[in-house]
């Protein structure tokens, strides 16, 4: 199992922002059925996105939906850094 939650802000700022990491098993509420869940998970103190592992999805394919954010998300860096 794998679970890892980041804080974004410094702890004295008045905004929120983390991330959130997970693949593993949870548990359904109303069946007591564990089954596997996988997801990334973004947010602000407005918004909230969620990528997770469908079933239309192989792991693999969630990998490469992960490697192509971390590329998206290193070029705006790199665009920023530039443009400061």
């Amino acid at each position: 199992m794998y679970n890892s939650r980041t804080w974004l802000n410094p702890t004295n700022s008045d905004s929120t922002g983390s991330v959130v990491a997970f693949d593993g098993e949870v548990t359904d509420l109303d069946t007591g059925k564990k089954y596997p869940q996988t997801f990334l998970e973004l947010a602000d103190c407005r918004n909230k996105v969620r990528l997770h592992l469908t079933s239309d999805d192989t792991k693999e394919l969630f990998i490469e939906k992960m490697k192509q954010l971390n590329y998206e998300i290193n070029l705006f860096i790199n665009h920023l850094e530039k443009n400061i």
